[in-house]
C-alpha cells in the first residue's frame, strides 16, 4: 500500500511558508510565557518545533502542535492521499462537491508501467485549461475537488496499480480534513495556549493576550482579519476535556478498577505505548469531520484524553452524551445511582 512521505513534502508555496513562519512565531511566543527554561524546552522540543515542510518532517521533525493543527492525519492504502499534508492544501477529493471547491475538468493518467503519473486538468480564472501532474498538485492556484465521476474512467487502470505508484501519487486529501490556512493557524493557537498553560504553568490570560496580539500582527494575508469570530476567549473552552469537562492534565485514573497490564514492546523501536493511556491528550474534533463543511476550526478543536476521544469516535457530542445516557438508564432503570 502506498506509504512513506507525501509527495512535494518539501515544497512550499510563498503563503505555506507564511504561515508556517506565523506559527514558529506563536510556538516561540507561547514558550516565552512558560518562565521555567527548563520547561520551555521541553515544550518546543514535544510540541512547539516547526518543520518547513507539508507533513510536519520525519519522525519527530515537528512537534505535536505542528501534526495535529497543519496536518492531516497519516492515511496508508490504496489510494492517492497524502500520508499528511498540510489543511489548506488545494485538491481535494469527497462524494459530492464542497462548497469550499471548484471542480477539476478531469484526470489523466501520464506514462506507462512504473512510471505512471496522475495529472489533474483545471481551468483557471481566465477559462484556460491547466495540467497539473502530482507532484505539482501543491502549486494549484486555488482550491479544486476530484469527484467519483473524474476518477471512473481510470478505475480498471487504478485497480491494478502497485504501492510504489500509489506512493509516488500520493497527492490529495480529503475534503472533510481540509480548512482554510487561517482555521489550521487559529487551531494551533488554541492548541498550543491549553498545553503551556495545563502542563507548563503557564498563566492564561497572559498568553491567551500575546497569542491574540500575534494573531492581529499576522502578514500572511492583510485582507484577513485575525482572530475570527470562532476563536475562543474563555479558558474553560480551551482547557477542557470537551467531553468529561475535566482539565486535560487531569487523570482519569479513578475510572480504572484494574491495572493495565504490560505488553512487549520491541526493544530496538521507541515505545509508545503511554500514547495508550486513558489520559493521554489526543486531538477532538467536537463535531465530526463531514465533506460538505469546513470544521479544522478554533471553535471545534481540542485536546482531550484519549478515553473520551475514544468513545467520542466519528460522533458529535450531543450524540455521545444521548448514548451514555441511554446507558446509564438501561443498567439503572430505579434510578439508585
Amino acid at each position: 500500500m502506498a506509504s512513506g512521505r507525501t509527495i512535494s513534502a518539501s515544497f512550499l508555496t510563498g503563503r505555506d511558508g507564511r504561515v508556517i513562519r506565523l506559527c514558529q512565531s506563536l510556538s516561540d511566543g507561547i514558550g516565552e510565557a512558560i518562565a521555567d527554561a527548563a520547561r520551555r524546552r521541553d515544550f518546543r522540543n514535544q510540541y512547539g518545533k516547526i518543520s518547513a515542510t507539508r507533513d510536519a518532517g520525519t519522525g519527530l521533525g515537528a512537534g505535536k502542535l505542528q501534526r495535529d493543527a497543519l496536518c492531516t492525519r497519516g492515511r496508508q492504502g490504496k489510494a492517492p492521499f497524502s500520508n499528511r499534508n498540510l489543511r489548506w492544501h488545494p485538491l481535494v477529493v469527497a462524494a459530492e462537491k464542497p462548497p469550499f471547491a471548484k471542480e477539476i475538468e478531469r484526470i489523466e493518467i501520464q506514462g506507462t508501467g512504473n512510471a505512471q503519473t496522475l495529472n489533474f486538468v483545471l481551468k483557471d480564472a481566465r477559462g484556460r485549461q491547466r495540467k497539473f501532474p502530482a507532484d505539482k498538485v501543491y502549486s494549484m492556484p486555488e482550491r479544486f475537488v476530484a469527484l467519483p465521476k473524474h476518477w471512473l474512467p481510470h478505475i480498471e487502470a487504478l485497480r491494478h496499480w502497485s504501492d510504489a505508484l500509489w506512493t509516488q501519487n500520493s497527492c490529495v486529501i480529503a475534503a472533510q480534513e481540509a480548512c482554510d490556512w487561517r482555521d489550521a493557524v487559529e487551531t494551533y493557537a488554541v492548541l498550543g495556549i491549553a498545553i503551556a498553560v495545563e502542563f507548563y504553568g503557564a498563566d492564561f490570560d497572559e498568553l491567551h493576550g500575546k497569542v491574540v496580539s500575534l494573531l492581529k500582527s499576522q502578514s500572511v494575508d492583510r485582507k484577513v482579519a485575525l482572530p475570527s469570530r470562532y476563536f475562543p476567549v474563555a479558558g474553560a473552552d480551551i482547557v477542557q476535556c470537551p467531553l468529561c469537562r475535566r482539565r486535560v492534565s487531569a487523570t482519569l485514573e479513578d475510572f480504572r478498577k484494574l491495572e493495565r497490564g504490560e505488553t512487549w514492546q520491541p526493544a530496538w523501536r521507541t515505545s509508545k505505548q503511554n500514547e495508550g493511556d486513558d489520559s493521554s491528550i489526543q486531538l477532538m474534533h467536537v463535531n465530526p469531520l463531514v465533506e460538505g463543511e469546513i470544521r479544522h476550526r478554533a471553535d471545534n478543536v481540542r485536546y482531550g484524553h484519549r478515553w473520551c476521544n475514544v468513545a467520542m469516535t466519528d460522533h458529535s457530542l450531543a450524540e455521545v452524551l444521548g448514548i451514555m445516557k441511554s446507558v446509564v438508564d438501561a443498567h439503572n432503570p430505579e434510578g439508585k445511582w
